[in-house]
């Protein structure tokens, strides 16, 4: 899950009305009802930084080649390296959704990184 403490603080650019669309939200109650079914189902609820998980591409998890450049343009994400094209923020929930298969399954994660080749090379 994303951390949203300090989300109303932030939402300060936003215009009035999303304002009041975040300030309803209970944040709070959320996660802890996310906690209470997790717990139940044996799943471990993790918190990730959003930063920059919609400049990844979910489908071969390259990142743009160039330093400050990104494939992200706006709302849409246009991979440079395997041609996948889709919404920037579905792109980010894959991401994210990526990083929890790891903590919870990171014999079958596709994140999952082999570090044999670099032994011996420090």
């Amino acid at each position: 899950m994303e951390n949203l403490e300090g989300i109303r603080k932030r939402s300060k650019r936003n215009n009035k009305t999303m304002r009041t669309w975040l300030n309803s939200w209970a944040f709070y109650q959320l996660r802890e009802q996310v906690n209470y079914k997790a717990t139940i189902a044996g799943v471990r609820v993790e918190f990730v930084n959003p930063a920059y998980s919609s400049q990844v591409c979910s489908n071969c998890l390259h990142i743009h080649p160039e330093k400050g450049k990104s494939y992200r343009n706006g709302k849409r994400f246009d991979c440079g390296h395997c041609g996948a094209s889709l919404d920037a923020d579905v792109n980010g929930a894959r991401n994210i959704a990526s990083l929890g298969a790891v903590i919870n399954q990171p014999k079958n994660s596709k994140l999952r990184c082999s570090l044999t080749a670099f032994e011996g090379q420090g």
